[in-house]
């Protein structure tokens, strides 16, 4: 054909002769904004900004605060409303697809007639009865776009800015390409059970949302699926199916640990408290970044545990208020229940003034007293030189972070550098347990089931 009348008449009679498979994709999609990303600032410049306001005096009408996005930065601003207000609405936005993975489905089974429409391939009468063909209907080879691997990120969105833009093409055929080639679980031809898993997962991803699952969270089963190895990727599964069994199996054992135990000889209470702490500032800073729910529900069910382990080691109660306790300083959680004749105490951790008082009487001590009133003196001792130590480094990083990185506000800055400290210095978090396990000579009081 020399014009363009001619070859699309063509494509249009080999189409219709079943020698030529045409499809189409679509290139654009709407949809509600993705990762929508809070406008950032130095917070460093508040500071230099009150200063300048009310000690100097030097703020003009002209000087507008850096907390105020909408003057100090009103394009980031105005960004970042209009994609909250769009989500918010529902209004979908106009995104382009820059990558487009054709695959071509080529199936030789040979499928008993009342069975073949489950194939997923397309049925043609091809009105002759050949030999290999005696029902005289054949199966198309199937194509299929691949977009499983296109996570959100990688959408350009459409906007009157735009000049170019880029998009990649590319082709696979299963019947002509090396299936030992292959290194992820969509690189290459596919076969036609692939391709039918492959429909099925995209199907299934997207369904996702229903459940209440984030773009976010459907983006990283998409990275999973995609961009891992094959190999990688069966044994990332197995992996991950292991590590939820060890996971509850370390939960259960924990939690019956704790419900059984009736003894602190040995045991770190102060550690408890450390790592509740720590699990507190995970869960807030993945909910402040707005990470997936594959990770923040479980960080949420582990500070669950770990706060009923911080009650069960500690033996929090109200009980009543007592002639001496009423004459003694009232801590300050205790004012408002002091009001109505009651006051919270650790009664598990008084065992160490208990023995404390039985000492200047001159009764005998029973050894498992001794060991425990050892055990809290220790515990708090090893707490108060790791916090002496560890607090500078803290200090030092913060304000660090302070200055030199930008965030979302100051409450932000907080627990970043507080999720960051604990990132980095989660392992000295077992430095009481150590000195605990030193100076009792024994690691026989540990949760070993729990361990291993």
């Amino acid at each position: 054909p020399t014009t363009y009348k001619e070859a699309a008449n063509s494509l249009v009679r080999s189409q219709r002769s079943h020698r030529l498979l045409l499809g189409h994709v679509n290139l654009f999609k709407y949809d509600e904004p993705h990762h929508i990303e809070k406008p950032r600032r130095r917070l460093y410049k508040d500071l230099l900004y009150l200063w300048k306001r009310y000690v100097v005096r030097s703020v003009t009408e002209k000087d507008y605060a850096p907390w105020d996005i909408a003057h100090s930065n009103p394009e980031a601003y105005n960004t970042y409303q209009n994609a909250l207000q769009m989500k918010q609405d529902g209004v979908g936005f106009p995104f382009f697809k820059p990558e487009v993975a054709v695959k071509f489905v080529y199936d030789d089974v040979k499928y008993p007639y009342d069975y073949a429409h489950l194939s997923g391939m397309k049925l043609v009468n091809i009105g002759r009865k050949p030999h290999d063909h005696p029902t005289g209907i054949v199966h198309m080879p199937g194509m299929h776009v691949d977009e499983i691997g296109l996570t959100s990120e990688k959408y350009i969105p459409i906007n009157a800015t735009l000049t170019s833009l880029p998009l990649r093409v590319s082709f696979d055929r299963s019947d002509m390409v090396d299936d030992k080639k292959r290194t992820t679980a969509t690189a290459g031809g596919i076969s036609p059970a692939r391709w039918r898993l492959l429909s099925h997962l995209s199907t299934a991803l997207e369904d996702q949302k229903q459940l209440g699952f984030e773009q976010s969270d459907i983006d990283d089963l998409r990275r999973l699926i995609a961009d891992t190895n094959v190999t990688l990727l069966l044994i990332t599964i197995m992996a991950s199916a292991l590590h939820l069994l060890f996971e509850f199996l370390t939960f259960k054992n924990e939690v019956s640990f704790w419900n059984r135990n009736k003894d602190l000889t040995g045991l770190s209470v102060r550690s408890l408290f450390l790592d509740m702490l720590s699990q507190v500032v995970i869960l807030m800073y993945l909910i402040e970044e707005d990470s997936s729910l594959l990770m923040t529900v479980p960080t949420a069910c582990g500070c669950a545990i770990a706060l009923w382990k911080c009650q069960r080691g500690a033996g929090f109660k109200f009980v009543p208020t007592d002639n001496e306790s009423s004459l003694s300083k009232v801590s300050w959680w205790n004012v408002i229940p002091r009001m109505v004749g009651y006051e919270l105490r650790a009664t598990r951790l008084e065992v160490a003034s208990q023995s404390e008082n039985e000492k200047k009487e001159g009764t005998q001590n029973n050894t498992k007293k001794e060991l425990a009133a050892l055990t809290i003196e220790t515990d708090r001792i090893a707490t108060k030189t790791l916090g002496s130590v560890m607090l500078p480094v803290v200090l030092v990083y913060t304000v660090y972070s302070f200055i030199q990185e930008e965030h979302h506000g100051w409450y932000s800055w907080l627990i970043t550098s507080a999720s960051s400290a604990v990132y980095a210095l989660g392992f000295v978090l077992m430095t009481p347990q150590l000195f605990l396990n030193y100076k009792l000579k024994s690691v026989a009081h540990l949760p070993w089931r729990v361990l291993c």
